[in-house]
């Protein structure tokens, strides 16, 4: 994980730019969804239901042919095997081979056709599309990512050639279920509908709409050799067609878990050239086309030479280099995350110093924020047992959404699923978002990278919280030294979410302390109490209280980082 944030820090420092600037449309296919049907049991599905009915004396005249027709597509003679037609492929000791041989002739496993029925029964009947993606897993850490990528601002267009539902219900759960976050486009009427902050473009069609309303959307689902060949002349495609060409051509394309392989997307990546051509060279700006693969595969190399022409031919090995970033999507998506929540904490943290007339402190406080960023990556590892990291992207997401939630309004998150939004503007416009300046989140990151520097210095140690009730803070901190406690840190905005905290009874425990970004509490509290610890917090009396840290007071009196972070660790005392 690290090492990818290490390339978007260094040789693709342009192109994590770009995506924080929403420049980059993304093309997703099969790659980033894992966990829907596997292509080899949907076509186990079809083979049998063909083979079935090719031994039914009834059945037999329409359906020996189409059976027939598979075998010679996975490179086995009829006569060879028809002792087995009475068994489940299952039990055919050419299982694997046939399978293999038909995975990457899918298309034409479609494309077989039976006397009476409609074009596409292979896909709707024999394999039953519909059920097979009737019970779909929840999103993986890809989904959950591109959705906080669109909540944030910094994905605009998706083009997919998916049917499977998953960005969709990523951020629906991570928006709470609002409508219209996303507009969703099978139909070309769709594209007349309301905007989203987003717009995804399904362009091979959407199993959930066609399972939904199959008289209408059924017809959307593109698989076959056929429809394949026929997608980029049919003319009830001409309008989803300019829209995928328009994205092509206007933004760039980050390429997650899609080959590139059909001639139909080949053919709009042409046209998109021929519309408007994109450069190449093209430093300062970023490539163009970016594959997240370990390798260029052979539909995404042909994109590449249709899209620079002779300018590929002077040397395709630079392309490449240029454009491959050599890491999976999972990992990219996750590593533009973090950059881009850091990039956003940092540049609203810069402006906050700066209007105090102190921005030297920025530099140096911003590298204790990429550090606290890159040591979070360190622990983006795959769940013990599992193959991905699905369960990190989960658990990240609501330990963010609760500090976030807490710092600006003293309330846990309304929706524990939720994800709470940083900013949705892009970075380059996060200047411009009064909201997010005003509401102090500049100071957030100054908090952030404190902790971070106390942590690096030796100091203390940071962790989650220990669990999930509301005095357990939003990090668990814990002093370097031998009778050192855990201490349960909150960071708020001011006051009022002190006190909205204070009385949902989160200050508890007398080893809470709690980092203001101003020094309203301080102030609340009276001349004659400690910027530290207050005996008598407003609206409350009685017992010896928490910690209260005023960063407001600390920056206020503290001329260069340095002073500040030792007054800063002197105020902890954890």
């Amino acid at each position: 994980m690290r090492q990818v944030l290490e390339k978007f820090e260094a040789e693709f420092t342009s192109v994590a730019d770009a995506v924080e600037n929403g420049e980059f449309a993304l093309w997703v296919g099969s790659g980033i969804s894992r966990q829907a049907p596997n292509l080899g049991d949907l076509i186990e599905r079809a083979f049998n239901y063909l083979r079935q009915r090719a031994i039914d004396p009834a059945t037999s005249a329409a359906y020996l042919p189409a059976l027939e027709e598979a075998l010679r597509l996975a490179e086995v003679e009829p006569a060879r095997v028809e002792v087995w037609y009475p068994e489940p492929l299952s039990a055919w000791p050419e299982r694997r081979a046939i399978i293999d041989r038909l995975w990457n002739k899918y298309s034409r496993v479609l494309d077989i056709r039976i006397a009476g029925t409609d074009a596409d029964f292979v896909l709707w009947e024999a394999i039953d599309i519909r059920q097979a993606f009737a019970h779909p897993a929840p999103p993986a850490a890809e989904h959950l990512c591109i959705a906080m990528l669109i909540l944030e601002g910094a994905v605009k267009e998706i083009a997919s050639a998916n049917w499977d539902g998953f960005i969709e219900a990523a951020v629906d759960r991570l928006s709470s279920g609002v409508q219209g976050v996303v507009q969703v486009v099978v139909d070309p009427d769709q594209l007349r509908g309301p905007a989203g902050r987003a717009q995804l473009l399904k362009f091979h069609g959407c199993i959930v709409h066609a399972s939904r309303e199959p008289l209408i959307f059924r017809r959307f689902l593109t698989g076959s050799h056929t429809q394949i060949i026929d997608w980029p002349e049919n003319a009830e495609f001409a309008a989803m067609r300019n829209a995928v060409v328009g994205v092509a051509t206007a933004r760039k394309t980050l390429v997650l878990g899609l080959s590139i392989q059909d001639n139909n997307l080949q053919t709009l990546f042409a046209r998109a050239k021929a519309a408007h051509a994109w450069p190449w060279p093209c430093a300062p700006a970023a490539p163009a086309h970016i594959f997240c693969e370990d390798t260029i595969q052979q539909g995404q190399r042909d994109v590449l030479r249709v899209a620079y022409g002779e300018a590929y031919n002077k040397d395709p090995g630079v392309v490449h280099a240029a454009t491959l970033l050599r890491a999976w999507g999972e990992k990219v998506l996750i590593a533009l995350v973090l950059r881009l929540l850091g990039d956003k904490l940092n540049r609203l943290m810069r402006l906050a110093l700066t209007g105090l007339g102190k921005e030297a402190i920025a530099d140096t406080l911003e590298l204790s924020l990429k550090a606290l960023r890159d040591d979070i990556s360190d622990l983006a590892v795959p769940s013990p047992g599992g193959a991905n990291r699905t369960a990190f992207v989960n658990h990240g997401i609501a330990l963010w959404s609760r500090m976030l939630s807490l710092f600006r309004g003293g309330t846990p998150p309304a929706d524990p699923h939720g994800y709470e939004t940083l900013s949705n503007s892009t970075l380059n416009l996060l200047t411009a978002d009064q909201n997010a300046v005003a509401m102090g989140l500049g100071r957030l990151g100054v908090a952030l990278s404190l902790l971070q520097c106390g942590r690096t210095s030796g100091l203390w140690q940071l962790s989650q919280p220990v669990s999930d009730a509301l005095t357990s803070g939003v990090i668990t901190a814990r002093a370097l030294r031998p009778d050192a406690v855990d201490r349960q840190l909150f960071v708020v905005r001011s006051a009022s979410e002190a006190i909205a905290l204070q009385s949902r009874g989160a200050f508890a425990n007398d080893t809470t302390v709690v980092l203001h970004a101003d020094d309203v509490w301080h102030q609340m509290a009276g001349s004659g109490a400690s910027a530290r610890r207050v005996s008598t917090p407003p609206g409350r009396t009685g017992r010896v209280g928490e910690t209260h840290v005023s960063l407001g007071a600390l920056l206020a009196r503290c001329g260069d980082a340095a002073t500040l972070q030792q007054e800063f660790f002197t105020e902890m005392m954890l």
